[in-house]
């Protein structure tokens, strides 16, 4: 069996357990302000989460330092630069630019940033628009993959809701330019769940061995109720191509745990980290462990 079977084959073994790991989500946010609606892993104990508020009085960046048997923590940080971000939706961390991170607006500005350690300071690298958006555009997608060769992809996602599906969008991505490709390759998605009030992508991750994940919610209104689903929607090859799959059932389903998953990311454990916006009852985190 080769590395990536036995990877998915973990996933499955994760799954069958997802409604006891749904008792393990812990609160780092208590009100709306708080929610999580993108996060990057900095190392297994650090992660950079964005928030998408829209007033100057609210916070836009945190740091959760969450040790192993203790409760996430979270700390606000000052914004990069005096021109506050409006709606952050993802953040994706840049491979071999220690520190530096891609986070996006819903409107489809993305913002190159350096955080220092710790969060002790921060600045903006880098401003760009992602190609395709409109006055209409609803991000809440982002990541980025970089092979060993060197050659990266960056993926971004319109939501999607009850009658449009969600348009994954990916093209190749010049780290030093900070340039994305003029070829831009699209695939629409309707999460088959949840079935009302539907964001068929809220965020995306692609894993260490190219698997592309992406979450799906349910959204009626600042109480909910919340529901969230996980979907694997492809695999990069070992050339940078893409092979779509089209699910019919989610890979992890959570209906009753009333939460909204906008948050992936994969720590270098190669565990799956999710956070939740929760709107008025702030965000959660939890960690899937990865059975090897």
């Amino acid at each position: 069996m080769t590395k990536t079977s036995l990877y998915l084959a973990s996933l499955v073994l994760v799954a069958f357990s997802a409604s006891l790991l749904a008792q393990e989500w812990h609160q780092v946010g208590d009100n709306k302000t708080q929610g999580i609606s993108g996060v990057a892993a900095i190392d297994d104990t650090h992660f950079l989460v964005v928030h998408d508020n829209k007033k100057p009085d609210q916070p836009r960046l945190g740091l959760v330092e969450w040790q192993k048997g203790q409760k996430p923590a979270l700390t606000p940080l000052k914004w990069c630069d005096d021109t506050l971000p409006i709606d952050l939706e993802a953040v994706t961390a840049v491979p071999d630019h220690k520190g530096d991170y891609l986070v996006l607006e819903s409107k489809g500005q993305v913002s190159r940033i350096h955080l220092e350690e710790q969060g002790s300071a921060c600045k903006t690298l880098m401003r760009f628009p992602l190609p395709g958006i409109t006055q209409e555009s609803n991000l809440e997608g982002l990541s980025l993959y970089c092979r060993r060769s060197g050659v990266c992809v960056l993926l971004w996602a319109e939501r999607g809701d009850d009658k449009t599906p969600a348009n994954l969008s990916w093209a190749s991505f010049d780290l030093e330019k900070n340039t994305v490709a003029n070829k831009v390759e699209h695939f629409p998605f309707k999460a088959p769940y949840p079935e009302t009030n539907l964001r068929s992508i809220s965020d995306i991750v692609v894993d260490q061995y190219g698997t592309v994940l992406v979450s799906a919610t349910s959204d009626p209104g600042d109480d909910g109720p919340f529901k969230s689903a996980i979907y694997t929607l492809g695999k990069f090859s070992a050339k940078g191509i893409l092979t779509i799959a089209e699910p019919k059932t989610p890979d992890f389903k959570f209906d009753a745990e009333n939460i909204k998953i906008e948050a992936l990311t994969q720590p270098a454990s190669g565990s799956l980290l999710m956070g939740s916006d929760d709107e008025n009852k702030g965000g959660r985190l939890t960690l899937l462990t990865v059975r090897k």
